[in-house]
Parts: structure tokens; C-alpha cells; sequence
């Protein structure tokens, strides 16, 4: 009960009291005074809460706004950096830096991520892994040669320990230079953002995406003859077990469109492509995601191309953390403007290949 509903009832209870004193009824008067000291009370103490609640509110407001501020002014001493401006001790204090470059601050990479999505990244259906050096090795598991045997009865159960592989990776510099028209830092901090979350997450999604579809491509197991898209159904059915959890089919815009307006003999949609409660969409109970046909090339005579797999085992996406920005340095340049770059560094490296299996319709 609010502390203005509790007032509200203290006033009733004493008039209730002064009635019963007028009637001369002195027993329930004293009842009903006890009543109002105990909600007296209960009001002292919603009144306490509703002062901490009221700290910690304000509390949280003023951590956001310092949040919030000390993010600006990161991105601001980063413009500033890339400006050629004078820095304070404090600005060139929050600078982060990587490879002589500056590193955006973690909020605004994580935007950069969200937009990627919207343009159709692949990124996140592999399996990522954060690295913090351009180039070495990390184990993973090889299923290509785990195999569990079977354990008679009265034998000991053997070792299993999982067969791992070192992968070797070297990471490579994906990103854009472009001019900076701006000469104020006010402007050049909205320009900066704006080149970001278009040029740059554009570019570096075209091309991430390329160097994914050229590991599933080149590592598929393709189907014979497939009569239609109920090869596709059969590859998926017959799947391992440990691969059927994460499978998932890829296809170019005609496969998509070939599934998504499939018909019966009297014209009524199959509906094979589905809308799940999460937004996304499936095919015969599996993710289906859709990549530019311009990335793989079909074979003379087909023009539909599926892939079905484990995203997870197939690809693996080695990505060095941060995005960072500088001055480029690179020659070549005859103006005198000042010259953006912006960069990640990623490599993508190939997983275990037992699931990939491709199929092509005409």
C-alpha cells in the first residue's frame, strides 16, 4: 500500500475513533488507536523506502549520464586524435590505442556490430573467436577423427579424450580509407560515426562475407543429381546426430525464392520457409539464412544453390579484437585533405568439413 493510501486510511480510522469516543464506546476507540499507531508506523517505514528507492534512482541516473558522458568524450578525444588537435592530459589518457591506431570505444563497436546484421553479416552464425595477436594457433576440437567406440560389457571404458587440432591463423586487415571533408571537430565527430556505420560496416560485411562462402564452397560435398528441393530435405534428414542440433541451410536469392514460392498442383503456397516466434526464418524445422548470389558462381546450367551444415564446425571466424581508426599513412595521396582509416582484423579458417554438403537446381 502507497504511503498516500495509508494517510488516507489514518484519517478515516480517526474519525472512526472520535466516533466511538461521542458514543461513549471507549474499548473500540482504543482499538481503532491502536490500529492508526500501527499504520503510522507502516507509513514511516514505506516512507523510508520510497526515500531509497528515490537514492538509488538517482543514483543510476547520474552513473548513466557519467557513462554516457565519459563515452562522448572518448570518441571526442579520439576525433580530436585523427583532427590533429591539442589533447588534455585527460583525453590522451582515455585514448586506447593498437597498432599505433585508436581504438573505438566498446559501446560504439558493438552498434557497428548490430548494424552489421542488418546488412545480412554471416559473422555471427560461425563459430567466433576473439583473439589478441594477428597471427598463431588455437586448439580445436577435430571431429573429423573422434570416434567413440563401443564398450563391451565387462571391459574398461577407454580414454575419451577428444582428438584436438592446432588451428593456424593469420589475420588480415579489412577496412576502408576515405577522405575527411570535415574541418571542425564537432563535424568531424558526426562525420566519423556516419562513415562508420555506412562505408565502413558495408565494406568490411561484403568482404567478410566472401571469405565465409569461400571456405563452405570449397569444402562441400556436392549432391548428385538432385531432382529438386526434397534433396535438400533428405541431406538434412540424414545428418548426424551430433551435426543435426546446429544445421542450418545457406542459399543464394534464387534458392531462396524457389523455396519461398514453391507451390502445390493447385497453386497454393507450400509455405516451406516458415517465421519462427523469434523473427527468423526456417526451413523444414532448421535456420535458413540467405547469402549474394554474387559470392559463389553456379554451375553452367543451374542457378540454385543450397548448402546445408554446421555453421559451428565449418567456419571458424578469427577476429582480433577492436576496431581502430588513425590518419592513413598511405601514399599516393595528392590533396590535402586528411585521410580516414578505418580498420578490423580478421582471418576465416576452415573447421571441420563433415557436414557441408551443397546441392544445385537448375
Amino acid at each position: 500500500m502507497k504511503v498516500k493510501e495509508l494517510r488516507r486510511l489514518i484519517a478515516d480510522k480517526k474519525a472512526e475513533a472520535r466516533q466511538m469516543l461521542k458514543e461513549d464506546k471507549l474499548k473500540e476507540a482504543e482499538d481503532i488507536t491502536a490500529e492508526i499507531r500501527n499504520l503510522e508506523r507502516k507509513v514511516k517505514i514505506a516512507e523510508e523506502i520510497e526515500e531509497e528507492e528515490k537514492r538509488d534512482l538517482e543514483e543510476q541516473r547520474n552513473l548513466g549520464n557519467r557513462n554516457s558522458k565519459e563515452n562522448i568524450n572518448e570518441m571526442r578525444a579520439i576525433v580530436k586524435s585523427v583532427m590533429g588537435a591539442e589533447l588534455t592530459q585527460e583525453e590522451r589518457a582515455t585514448i586506447k590505442t593498437s597498432d599505433n591506431a585508436a581504438v573505438l570505444p566498446k559501446q560504439f563497436v558493438n552498434q557497428l556490430q548490430e548494424i552489421k546484421k542488418g546488412y545480412g553479416s554471416l559473422k555471427e552464425l560461425c563459430d567466433v573467436i576473439p583473439v589478441t595477436k594477428n597471427e598463431g594457433s588455437i586448439p580445436v576440437v577435430d571431429y573429423d577423427q573422434n570416434e567413440l567406440a563401443d564398450v563391451a560389457e565387462g571391459e574398461d571404458i577407454v580414454d575419451g579424450t577428444l582428438v584436438t587440432t592446432d588451428l593456424t591463423y593469420k589475420c588480415s586487415k579489412v577496412g576502408l580509407i576515405q577522405s575527411l571533408s570535415s574541418e571542425l571537430v564537432d563535424d568531424a565527430e558526426v562525420e566519423i560515426e556516419s562513415i562508420a556505420k555506412t562505408n565502413f560496416t558495408e565494406i568490411t560485411v561484403a568482404k567478410e562475407n566472401k571469405k565465409i562462402m569461400a571456405i563452405i564452397n570449397t569444402n562441400a560435398t556436392s549432391v548428385e543429381e538432385p531432382a529438386d528441393y526434397t534433396a535438400l530435405e533428405d541431406v538434412m534428414a540424414k545428418a548426424l546426430p551430433s551435426v543435426k542440433k546446429n544445421l542450418i541451410t545457406l542459399c543464394n536469392v534464387e534458392g531462396y525464392a524457389h523455396l519461398k514460392n514453391m507451390k502445390d498442383k493447385q497453386g497454393r503456397n507450400l509455405n516451406l520457409i516458415t517465421v519462427g516466434p523469434d523473427g527468423k526464418e526456417y526451413f523444414n524445422g532448421k535456420l535458413i539464412e540467405t547469402f549474394d548470389s554474387s559470392l559463389v558462381s553456379a554451375t553452367p546450367g543451374k542457378t540454385k544453390i543450397f548448402y546445408s551444415l554446421s555453421m559451428k564446425e565449418a567456419v571458424k571466424f578469427i577476429e582480433r579484437k577492436g576496431v581502430t581508426i588513425a590518419k592513413s599513412t598511405e601514399a599516393g595521396f595528392k590533396d590535402d585533405t586528411i585521410k580516414l582509416r578505418i580498420l578490423e582484423r580478421i582471418d576465416v579458417v576452415k573447421g571441420s568439413t563433415r557436414s557441408i554438403k551443397k546441392i544445385e537446381l537448375a
